[in-house]
């Protein structure tokens, strides 16, 4: 009787021993073909994986990042709930969950799993980028201000964050600030047409119409066919009382696609 009782004991750990072995098979091999970009294969793999245990968080986060690939956002949102209902501490879940929300314009839920993981893990500064988005995307300028400068503060070489924190200064009408961070962004973009349009526009709204129209024109320069650029120098040349000059951008701007140009040209045109 105890003989027959230690074979089944014996054969219920060598099963269970074969399915954890499985398991680790199917989940390798996909993470191998989900780094080739096999993605529809890999994917199979993560299903057989989580089929055999499906308390494997891992299994889920990544299946979840095979989906994004896929364009199955919902499934994979799903996936990363269930790997940090798993997992709560894991890091990376949060912050790729956020990317997920973001990407689905869930800019609330984006900024509370980036703020998550940041506090799981406060060496992780390059998630106060992609938070910094998600605030300005909510209308939380001075929220996006913080973190882009928390961001730069890491990585100071990064002049998108330079340019991305001008852009919010603007919004709180801080101009100076504004033009810091452009002087900063466009002495390495040298060839920043929306750098310069962005500068034009701070020094016009600080009554620097001289050096903002110098910063307009070196923007066609660059490029002329850039609608806002010529937009811009319309609203400039109404501000100085040239009508014909501000007419004429702004019918080049219309022409170019601007959806604000022919609203303006109805005002100040007729």
């Amino acid at each position: 009787m105890y003989k027959i009782l230690f074979i089944i004991v014996g054969i219920f750990i060598s099963m269970s021993a074969f399915s954890q072995n499985t398991d680790m098979f199917f989940y390798q091999r996909a993470l191998e073909q989900k780094n080739k970009g096999l993605y529809k294969e890999s994917l199979l793999d993560l299903d057989k994986t989580i089929a055999i245990n499906k308390l494997n968080g891992k299994a889920y986060c990544v299946r979840a990042e095979v989906k994004v690939f896929l364009n199955d956002l919902q499934g994979a949102l799903k996936d990363f709930n269930s790997c940090i209902s798993l997992l709560p501490s894991d890091t990376n879940a949060y912050f790729q969950r956020g990317l997920l929300k973001a990407t689905m314009n869930e800019q609330r839920g984006a900024v509370k799993d980036f703020t998550k993981a940041l506090f799981l893990n406060k060496q992780m500064e390059e998630i106060c980028f992609y938070r910094a988005k998600s605030k300005a995307l909510l209308s939380d300028y001075r929220g996006a201000i913080y973190d882009y400068t928390l961001f730069i503060e890491f990585c100071p070489d990064s002049v998108e964050a330079l340019y991305l924190r001008a852009c919010n200064k603007i919004e709180i009408k801080d101009f100076y600030g504004a033009i810091e961070d452009l002087e900063k962004y466009i002495g390495v973009k040298k060839k920043s047409v929306d750098g310069y349009i962005k500068r034009g526009f701070a020094k016009l709204e600080l009554e620097k119409t001289d050096e903002a129209l110098k910063d307009f024109n070196f923007a066609l320069l660059l490029d002329d066919r850039s609608a806002e650029a010529y937009y811009r120098r319309g609203i400039l040349y109404k501000r100085l009382g040239n009508v014909f000059l501000a007419c004429s951008d702004l019918s080049r701007a219309g022409e170019l696609g601007h959806n604000l140009a022919y609203g303006a040209i109805k005002v100040l045109c007729q």
